[in-house]
């Protein structure tokens, strides 16, 4: 018998420890798995006692994962990206494109683009696959991934679509309300609601981060809320209530519409929206896709 059995007589628990130390909570893990926020506990607590180690520090509103919860996770998230892999190549079959990409980029620039890169890729099957951290990029089994960094990804070829531009925007009444403009000086941003994303090992740009572009540090925020991904920061800024670091292209159409306008600055960092694949010389699926995508940045660079 394998020394795993033994050590968890249930593997499920492993899959619910995983969840839970990805998304940072028991009641997001219980969302994705379709399970009770008690029943996540349970079977956390569970590998707990059979592991005789504390994997997390709970709060109020969060679990954190201790020093042993960390190490173990990694261990775990990494097995799981080993078997993904596996069943990813055991399902990949000739007429199936899989398209990697985190979930911002995914709503805002690639599925109002859809029937384009249906095209792009021609008679198969289009994947879009959704991933909240980036080693589910470096990990996982994909044909073509779009990913932010400096263009340096191991075992990956790529090609920049776009840079990193980031500039605050927010709802037009919580701009009125605060008397924001494009022409606001960041200074002004420091004392307002900000909406923030949980960034955990996502290379890009933060709050914290956008102030220091200009010597300003960030404030203290008691109490404040963390986003999963992008879309959630969206909705909260569309809602009014904060102000969101917005990036260019993924926010042009709603400055363009009205449901958003610029607040600041812009901030350009060294990284970049890049297209990435895993062969050394491309399939012709993905050297089309490529070419597609690099077109489709092209016509929104500003």
């Amino acid at each position: 018998m394998r020394p795993l059995v033994r050590r968890v007589d249930r593997v499920q628990r492993l899959v619910v420890f995983e969840a839970a130390g990805r998304l940072g909570s028991f009641t997001a893990a219980a969302v994705e798995l379709g399970l009770s926020q008690p029943a996540v506990t349970r079977q956390v607590r569970a590998l707990e006692r059979s592991l005789g180690a504390d994997l997390f520090t709970r709060t109020s509103n969060r679990s954190e994962l201790t020093d042993a919860g960390r190490r173990l996770w990694s261990h775990v998230a990494a097995g799981f990206a080993t078997i993904e892999t596996g069943l990813g190549e055991l399902a990949a079959a000739g007429d199936t494109f899989v398209l990697a990409a985190h979930p911002g980029i995914a709503q805002q620039w690639l599925v109002p683009r859809i029937d384009g890169l249906r095209v792009a890729i021609g008679e198969r099957e289009l994947r879009l696959r959704l991933v909240d951290r980036d080693d589910e990029l470096t990990h996982g089994e994909h044909d073509a991934s779009i990913r932010v960094g400096d263009g340096t990804f191991p075992g990956e070829s790529s090609r920049l679509l776009f840079p990193e531009v980031v500039v605050p925007v927010a709802s037009p009444t919580l701009a009125v309300e605060h008397g924001l403009d494009a022409a606001s000086h960041p200074t002004a941003l420091q004392h307002v609601p900000l909406v923030h994303m949980d960034d955990g090992d996502r290379p890009w740009m933060t709050w914290p981060g956008w102030l220091g572009e200009f010597g300003l540090t960030f404030p203290p925020q008691p109490g404040r809320v963390l986003f999963q991904n992008y879309p959630m920061v969206l909705q909260q800024a569309l809602a009014g209530r904060g102000v969101a670091l917005g990036w260019r292209p993924l926010i042009d159409d709603l400055v363009d519409g009205g449901a958003l306008v610029v607040v600041g600055p812009e901030v350009r960092s060294d990284r970049g929206y890049y297209v990435t694949w895993r062969q050394p010389t491309p399939s012709p699926a993905v050297a089309s896709l490529v070419d597609w995508l690099l077109a489709q940045a092209a016509a929104v660079t500003r």
